[in-house]
């Protein structure tokens, strides 16, 4: 089996010891193995690939082993997969009882067994192994149907008949009222109109130049894309499909079958696991894994534009204090407030993330200079210090950031990143409650 037909493993463990242990016992299984060092790290991971089976610590800071698999048997996209959890505490009946709740298959104990794992991981590649090969049957059994056997079997998806110059020949039902209209409303249209924008001039030079024409009805090929498809009386709709060339008996084309299906709930399903994954479910805010993203784009641009991109590290003041005595719910409702708060001090093209706790980051995206970075550093201050009504009472915070910009750190984001955190602890030992720049730090140093 080649590189991309390898059934994959996702290791999931915050200890990066740990992920090359396990990484060294796999290996003889001949499997693609994924490592996550978090739980939200591991739901990103999952969105772009099917794992085999997934082995998953329990214990890790933020989100847990039992909360990660909790999300994933939650949702229909995810469920299926088996989940191993691996744990050196709890062994007892009502620890093990929550796992098997949240969706797991099994336990690992640690130390681990390298016999029992591979032992067990290896039914799950088996299995996958099957999955895969009559998925490609299926596939194979799908696209080399003749065209009649297509239009009359596939009732579940759209199907439209074409001739060799586009033009609709048939549709099924299922077709005819995604498209809007009857069969007979369709027969002759060209179908440029249902898989471009635009008026009839430019959906059938859009057609006549793309690589759907040069493939399938010039090159004989099956094309397969997930777009959209336009209705002929307005709207649109997310789709997955596949145009076929049909070919007479001296192989030049003769036509062409498209089937497609509407795939508007798998979207709405594939952006709430993104949500979950990418953005804190407490604020609403971007967690680190697009912090991290956003950060790379924004050096991305300006590189590009010879500006700059500013990162600030927010750490609240006194926050523990308020969290200690008036309990953890107080302590979130005061964390909501205050990213309400951060949103108000920035642009619509910056962003804030929630990093973890009582701490936050600000992504200051194409800043032109230093003072518009210092503007908003002290809105910020300004905006944490208000009071805030908790509890029937006013109870107040304030803010320590460290700032910190590319290019001038340097020209990588993790530099950039660690000097941002390395001038808020100088705010913080500096009596906390305003801001400071990593390059006037320094500055100071070395005088």
């Amino acid at each position: 089996m080649d590189e991309a037909g390898k059934a994959k493993i996702l290791v999931v463990d915050d200890r990066p010891e740990n992920l090359l242990a396990m990484d060294k016992l796999l290996k003889p299984l001949g499997a693609n193995i994924h490592k996550a060092s978090s739980g939200e790290e591991a739901l990103s991971e999952v969105l772009s690939h099917r794992f085999a089976v997934i082995l998953l610590d329990v214990q890790m800071p933020g989100m847990d082993g039992f909360e990660v698999a909790t999300l994933l048997h939650s949702n229909k996209q995810t469920e299926s997969i088996p989940i191993i959890f691996v744990t050196a505490i709890n062994k007892d009946q009502s620890y093990i009882s929550k796992g098997y709740q949240a969706g797991a298959v099994d336990y690992l104990p640690k130390p681990i067994n390298p016999d029992v794992l591979i032992g067990k991981v290896k039914v799950f590649l088996i299995l996958e192994e099957q999955r895969q090969a009559l998925e490609e049957v299926s596939k194979e059994l799908r696209w080399i149907s003749k065209k009649n056997q297509l239009l009359l079997d596939c009732v579940d998806e759209g199907i439209v008949g074409l001739d060799a110059e586009g033009h609709i020949t048939f549709t099924n039902p299922v077709a005819s009222q995604y498209l809007d209209g009857g069969e007979g409303n369709l027969l002759g249209e060209h179908i440029s109109q249902f898989l471009f924008e635009g008026d009839k001039t430019t959906v059938l030079d859009a057609w006549n130049t793309s690589e759907l024409k040069e493939g399938c009805m010039i090159k004989g090929n099956t094309i397969r894309q997930s777009h959209i498809i336009y209705r002929k009386n307005k709207g649109r709709f997310p789709s997955e499909y596949s145009l076929a060339a049909l070919l007479d008996d001296r192989q030049k084309v003769s036509g062409a079958v498209l089937l497609f299906r509407d795939i508007t709930t798998r979207k709405k399903l594939e952006d709430e696991l993104i949500r979950m994954a990418k953005y804190d479910s407490l604020t609403g805010l971007a967690n680190r894994v697009l912090f991290r993203e956003f950060i790379l784009a924004s050096m991305a641009r300006s590189h590009r534009r010879k500006k700059h991109t500013v990162v600030m590290f927010l750490d609240l003041d006194h926050f523990k204090a308020i969290n200690d005595t008036l309990g953890h719910d107080v302590g979130d409702q005061l964390l909501i407030s205050v990213a309400k708060r951060l949103q108000t001090c920035v642009r619509d093209g910056d962003m804030i993330a929630r990093l973890g706790g009582d701490e936050f980051a600000v992504i200051l995206d194409d800043v032109a200079e230093r003072r518009d970075a210092t503007i908003v550093a002290e809105k910020i201050v300004k905006a944490i210090k208000a009071p805030y009504k908790l509890a029937g009472e006013d109870h107040f915070v304030g803010a320590s950031i460290g700032i910190a910009s590319y290019p001038e750190i340097g020209p990588e984001a993790d530099d950039v990143i660690r000097a941002a955190d390395q001038a808020m602890y100088v705010v913080k030992k500096e009596g906390r409650d305003g801001y400071r720049f990593f390059s006037d730090i320094k500055a100071a140093e070395n005088d």
